[in-house]
């Protein structure tokens, strides 16, 4: 699975439940926002974690935690994620997997199998811009995105749907867009996720003016249906 790293508790990451998470290596987008640009670039430099591992500690975590995020990087990537989110079912947590959605198949066939029991979905842009703001060359990658939160909602299967937000990637316009986007799938709750200054892969945005929280939350407001996440500090309403 190449995992990378290990949260071993979060109350956010899995909304309503108790939860640890697992990062894997290695990513088909390169967000300029991103994180995590060590699992993207060189998932080597970071100390390897073995599977047995992950399970001896999932075993001392019986009855304390409710279940395990599996994120990245990107999971669908990896051959034996089935097997993996299996075992982990089979001790009893749920499973929740965080994906940025480009392989639908795989991800549709995981939860009609009964192994992943909720989603998290970055949604990265409006449709026209998917490649742009992923830097990617994803065929129809808004399209594979769609097809996952078209079958979830069809399905009534949870899913975290959030966006991280700059100013220098999307303006108010393009939010709107994605509001739009989202009703039309039937998606109701979205989250806005507030850009954090940390290492990212384009430095550039580190220098460039962003929404504040006070922004973001009135944005939010003006969207419906729309929560915001990860702000940095106290602002006046």
């Amino acid at each position: 699975m190449n995992i990378r790293g290990i949260q071993k508790f979060s109350l956010i990451d899995y909304p309503g439940k108790i939860s640890c998470v697992l990062f894997v290596g290695n990513c088909n987008c390169r967000c300029p926002y991103c994180h995590n640009p060590c699992l993207v670039f060189d998932p080597e430099s970071q100390p390897g974690i073995s599977e047995e591992e992950v399970f001896v500690f999932l075993e001392k975590r019986r009855g304390k935690l409710d279940g395990v995020v599996i994120s990245g990087g990107e999971p669908s990537l990896r051959r034996n994620l089935a097997e993996f989110a299996g075992k982990i079912k089979e001790m009893g947590f749920l499973v929740k997997l965080d994906t940025n959605g480009s392989n639908p198949e795989q991800v549709i066939e995981y939860i009609e199998n009964g192994l992943i029991d909720a989603l998290g979905i970055d949604y990265k842009a409006p449709s026209s811009m998917y490649n742009e703001v992923t830097l990617s060359n994803i065929p129809d990658f808004a399209g594979r995105v769609h097809k996952i939160i078209n079958f979830a909602v069809g399905k009534n299967v949870f899913i975290d749907i959030r966006t991280t937000v700059h100013k220098k990637l999307l303006s108010y316009h393009d939010l709107q867009i994605m509001r739009k986007e989202l009703s039309g799938a039937g998606q109701k709750k979205w989250v806005l996720q507030q850009f954090n200054p940390v290492e990212i892969i384009d430095d550039d945005l580190l220098e460039s003016p962003t929404y504040s929280d006070e922004e973001l939350v009135q944005i939010a407001k003006t969207l419906g249906d729309t929560n915001v996440r990860g702000l940095k500090g106290f602002f006046v309403h």
